[in-house]
């Protein structure tokens, strides 16, 4: 074994989200643990580094334009296509937690992400703020694509997911 290239001993160390990056929305406290462990576990270099700045420099250089570019982020099975997305959602909004800590200063980020981010922030403070929103779309969609994306966006602003409940 090569224990010496490890920063945790993988014998002991075990995933809280057992690999499995889930994108939603959840706020119960299984999933703000796995949330947490998940932000102050983020390996932000590479490709996901080079990921991040590409759809965050894009969506910058487009604030104020008549339109804003879509993002689509495709891989193979296993690449981590959802955990960057999860980590784009919390990091885009600076998630607070109860305890005061935030998702940008729990995840160790590269200066040049860091910077976009902060950017960001400051954009939004003229624009009107940030909002994320995130779901599933294949447990979502049970009658369509199109009223499954409303009901991600209907629940992130705390309406029922349900389109005919939410106008109520």
């Amino acid at each position: 074994m090569n224990l010496e290239l490890y920063e945790k001993d993988p014998r002991t160390h075990t995933l809280l989200n057992q690999g499995v990056a889930k994108v939603t929305s959840g706020q119960s406290s299984a999933e703000l643990d796995t949330l947490r462990y998940e932000l102050t576990n983020f390996v932000c270099d590479g490709q996901y580094a080079e990921g991040l700045s590409r759809i965050l420099s894009t969506f910058l250089g487009h604030v104020g334009k008549n339109e804003q570019p879509g993002v689509w982020v495709s891989g193979f099975f296993g690449s981590g296509k959802s955990h960057l997305v999860k980590m784009l959602q919390y990091l885009w909004t600076d998630f607070e937690f109860e305890d005061g800590a935030k998702a940008r200063g729990l995840a160790k980020l590269p200066t040049g992400v860091k910077d976009l981010l902060k950017e960001l922030t400051n954009s939004a403070k003229r624009q009107g703020g940030l909002h994320a929103a995130a779901g599933d779309l294949r447990t979502e969609a049970k009658e369509s694509i199109r009223l499954a994306l409303l009901g991600i966006l209907f629940k992130s602003v705390g309406l029922p997911g349900d389109y005919t409940r939410a106008w109520v």
